[in-house]
């Protein structure tokens, strides 16, 4: 999205404090991660880092500590991005503080919601946005920003709904490479947990016995536990790529016959606040997407168009539309055009530009 910024015109500083970073794959600067130009500045600055002191704090201690840490940045990083002279400030919902000291400076900002956040974030948040003029709201769901008003005693339509996005660019003139065997390719890609499916995707795996399912994603440890799972159940036909780079994400998706979203239902954060970035890649990737029938995929896909639904948390319901589309030509073709047309509407150019409005609205 900092991207997006820039390649409106805009002169943008990312802002972040150092952490420590126990993933290989993130011990690199943002530019390298997600192999991108250097369009806009980038400020890591050095501050302490509670993560690495939570192993050997007492948890209610922590907690404390966390929470001082916080206040802190929240001071020093407004007062940092006043050096700048901002026109404006956006802020994610695990900085609360920081979003406080900007409405004390009167600095017109933005914040963005992707979840609920933990109870005395939300208090703080309460407090400053029930008194601020100059801060426009947005989250990535409809349910998350009804909640977020009804908690934060906010008028309904006061935070904005602003889904995720998808830069087309990575998508543009990506060839479709598909499997030599004939064996249809079923790709999943985003984390491992539970929540988002993969437990799921084992179950389905064991009635597919004709198709591939590749999963891309996942810490190393996650990817350990889910193929200790795997080769407990004898299972074959799954393969588990690990993490990639981003700029690697659109050649598995393109090399794939159907994508696969399988959210759990039973997870309220998964149910109706998550707004899945990966969505948004397989709609701009044109491969037919199967997803699970829940509030934050409905948001977005309508079964039939863009998308085919089946019950959350069902293997028998996943493995039979997953073998009803393979089997149906037309539907396959039908979707993966729609798909494109609708991802046109998700860019993070387009995004960008709702924030800039929205701001531009301040008084």
């Amino acid at each position: 999205m900092i991207k997006a910024f820039s390649g409106l015109g805009n002169q943008t500083v990312l802002v972040h404090p150092k952490r420590y970073q126990r993933e290989i794959s993130h011990k690199t600067d943002v530019f390298n991660f997600y192999q991108m130009e250097k369009v806009f500045q980038v400020k890591s600055l050095k501050f302490i880092d509670p993560y690495i002191f939570r192993p050997f704090i007492p948890k209610f201690m922590y907690r404390f500590f966390s929470f001082l840490i916080d206040f802190i940045w929240g001071i020093f990083s407004v007062n940092y991005a006043k050096k700048y002279s901002p026109d404006f400030l956006i802020f994610r919902d695990n900085t609360p503080f920081s979003l406080f000291f900007s409405y004390l400076s009167g600095i017109p900002s933005a914040i963005e919601f992707h979840d609920v956040p933990p109870l005395i974030s939300k208090r703080i948040f309460k407090f400053t946005l029930k008194r601020a003029k100059k801060i426009k709201c947005f989250s990535v769901t409809k349910k998350l920003s009804l909640d977020l008003e009804n908690y934060f005693g906010l008028d309904e339509g006061s935070i904005k709904v602003l889904h995720d996005a998808v830069d087309l660019e990575d998508f543009k003139d990506k060839p479709k490479i598909k499997s030599s065997s004939g064996i249809p390719i079923l790709t999943y890609c985003g984390s491992l947990s539970h929540e988002k499916g993969a437990d799921l995707l084992l179950e389905t795996a064991t009635n597919l016995e004709n198709f591939q399912i590749i999963i891309v994603g996942g810490l190393d440890r996650e990817v350990k536990i889910y193929s200790e799972k795997a080769k407990k159940m004898n299972i074959d036909n799954i393969r588990f790529i690990g993490q990639v780079l981003p700029s690697e994400v659109p050649s598995y998706l393109n090399s794939s016959d159907i994508l696969l979203l399988p959210s759990s239902g039973k997870s309220k954060k998964s149910r109706e606040y998550t707004s899945a970035m990966k969505l948004f890649e397989y709609l701009a990737s044109g491969v037919p997407i199967i997803a699970s029938n829940i509030p934050s995929n409905t948001e977005i896909l309508t079964e039939n168009r863009n998308c085919i639904l089946f019950n959350p948390d069902d293997s028998c319901s996943l493995t039979r539309e997953i073998e009803k589309l393979w089997q149906n030509y037309d539907l396959r073709e039908k979707i993966s055009h729609n798909s494109i047309e609708l991802s046109k509407e998700f860019t993070w150019e387009n995004r960008c530009k709702v924030i800039i409005d929205e701001i531009k609205q301040i008084k």
